[in-house]
């Protein structure tokens, strides 16, 4: 669409990683203005716009990082809780303490722990967004499932994976509500852009590793 916004933004918040965090929310997810929503990978291009739709929305939002760096990030946004895992002893008790009250939707990139977490803190008749699971990506071999995953079904809770290219017939309506909300200055967004071809495997390697805020780019 016409747009005074840079065309790699169509790699980012315009295009697929935007339209997922949206889509996830509103059609999976259900999102509803009193919930508290918990976001993993929450300062990547997916999860930054998870935080902040569902701020726009009148959620209650925690997002987990694994840098004081991302997390900083995530309070220019007024992300109204932000973990950063990697200095927490137990992740779940760290999520417990910043939402006493329990999480309603938990947006999942990760898998593994935070899933884990996700599941002891759920309250009844939740909602899991399975959108990715990047702690699993790279493992030679199979990981056993969540050891709390039993919580499913006293807490009645609903999990549903979904791919973003089942909702593109959206991409429309997403992209004038995005659209909208940027030109007001209601969405921050962040890119990790590497120079040149020869980088596109740092760059690839570093997407595991966590070293990109917002959405990682190779510029040619």
């Amino acid at each position: 669409p016409a747009t005074p916004l840079p065309l790699q933004s169509f790699l980012g918040i315009m295009g697929m990683p935007g339209m997922t965090a949206w889509s996830g929310l509103f059609y999976i997810a259900d999102l509803q203005p009193t919930d508290t929503v918990f976001v993993s990978a929450a300062s990547g291009a997916v999860g930054s716009a998870a935080c902040q739709i569902a701020k726009l929305h009148g959620c209650t939002v925690i997002g987990s990082v694994g840098s004081d760096k991302k997390a900083n990030f995530l309070k220019e946004m007024g992300i109204d809780a932000i973990i950063n895992y990697k200095s927490e002893a137990n992740l779940s008790d760290a999520l417990a303490a910043v939402a006493p009250l329990g999480i309603d939707v938990y947006f999942d990139n990760v898998g593994g722990e935070h899933l884990e977490a996700a599941l002891d803190n759920m309250n009844n008749f939740g909602r899991i967004t399975a959108c990715g699971m990047i702690s699993n990506y790279n493992d030679a071999e199979p990981q056993p499932g969540p050891k709390n995953l039993i919580k499913l079904i006293g807490k009645k809770l609903k999990m549903q994976g979904f791919i973003v290219t089942d909702h593109w017939d959206h991409y429309p309506e997403f992209t004038q509500q995005m659209g909208e909300w940027i030109a007001e200055g209601k969405i921050k967004w962040e890119e990790t852009v590497f120079e040149g071809l020869d980088k596109a495997p740092d760059a690839f390697i570093g997407l595991f590793e966590g070293k990109n805020t917002g959405k990682m780019l190779v510029k040619l």
